[in-house]
């Protein structure tokens, strides 16, 4: 029997983070693994139930050492875990499975993250420890963290893409709409560009993409007399353009074609450079005016995500190869 550990920020609902999850369960799925042990939110574990995975208290060190044990691979299913901005411990809770695995002799697959920001030096020494480690291997989400591999040392690094794209295959098919998402996690005044929207004869609908977000989009779907989109996927797939604070949004608007805009996230910029080098729908600031002149400049573009998607189709290519032969070396 093939076993994996699975682990990543999942079980808070957040749209980006399960649908990270999802990929790589169905990674795991196609390279023949009959188990994989999830690292979930606690109160997710009671009534989580999927065939061939077993859900785990990702709080519960005995459980998850346990696990590690049975394990053929440790992976690590996506995302930016990997950086000190959210917090120092959160760094150091993810970094300790990766080092229980490496003294257990497990190879390890980070597979389709990102690095940073690194603020503190424990930080960076600690991300540096574990990319040099001989069963560490490193696929990297974007050009910038495969760069920052490699100068640290890294042994085995190569660079891929984002796992949520691989979402495309499973998107509602709905034919677009003259609507803005807009996929906030804080307040910002709307006045602007819900006036610039109407203008050019767009609808705009709040669309929050986890349950952190709601409260700010409740509060602005008040002020404004917006409504409050309970469905995300559909909403992205239909919309014809999208505002948002978080990447996944941004890559959702992106796999159906639609343009973007994206606030004050250099995650966003740094991934979607590589495809779209020239692309002006990044704001610096979270200024309204910015991103009504966005909506203006770039309400007519269509963007053609192909290359993102053969990126993907390789990258999932190589993993599936990767994740047979650790198991192949188990068993010899």
């Amino acid at each position: 029997m093939r076993t994996a550990t699975l682990f990543g920020y999942y079980g808070y609902d957040n749209l980006g983070d399960e649908l990270l999850c999802e990929e790589s369960i169905r990674l795991l799925r196609e390279a023949r693994f009959d188990r994989i042990y999830l690292l979930l939110k606690r109160d997710k574990v009671k009534n989580f139930s999927q065939p061939q995975v077993v859900p785990i208290d990702r709080f519960n060190p005995f459980q998850i050492f346990k696990v590690i044990v049975k394990s053929d691979v440790v992976v690590c299913g996506g995302g930016g875990i990997l950086q000190d901005q959210t917090s120092v411990k959160s760094l150091l809770y993810y970094a300790s499975i990766v080092l229980i695995a490496s003294m257990l002799r497990k190879p390890v697959l980070l597979l389709a993250n990102s690095l940073g920001p690194l603020k503190h030096k424990v930080s960076k020494c600690v991300v540096r420890l574990l990319l040099k480690k001989k069963n560490v291997f490193f696929i990297a989400r974007d050009e910038v963290s495969y760069r920052y591999a490699k100068i640290v040392g890294a042994r085995n690094a190569s660079l891929g893409t984002d796992l949520a794209i691989g979402t495309i295959e499973r998107l509602p098919k709905c034919e677009k709409q003259k609507k803005i998402s807009l996929c906030l996690k804080t307040e910002l005044e709307l006045d602007i560009v819900i006036e610039t929207a109407r203008v050019y004869g767009f609808e705009v609908v709040l669309v929050p993409l986890s349950p952190q977000d709601r409260p700010a989009s409740e509060k602005m779907a008040k002020k404004y007399g917006l409504s409050v989109s309970s469905e995300p996927l559909r909403e992205l797939s239909c919309s014809s353009f999208v505002v948002s604070q978080r990447f996944h949004g941004c890559l959702l608007a992106c796999l159906t074609g639609s343009p973007f805009v994206s606030l004050n996230s250099s995650k966003s910029r740094r991934f979607f450079e590589r495809y779209f080098p020239k692309y002006e729908g990044f704001c610096v600031k979270e200024d309204p005016a910015q991103i009504a002149l966005s909506i203006v400049k770039l309400k007519d573009s269509k963007l053609e995500p192909n290359n993102m998607i053969d990126d993907f189709n390789k990258m999932r290519g190589d993993v599936i190869t990767l994740l047979k032969g650790f198991s192949k070396k188990k068993r010899g």
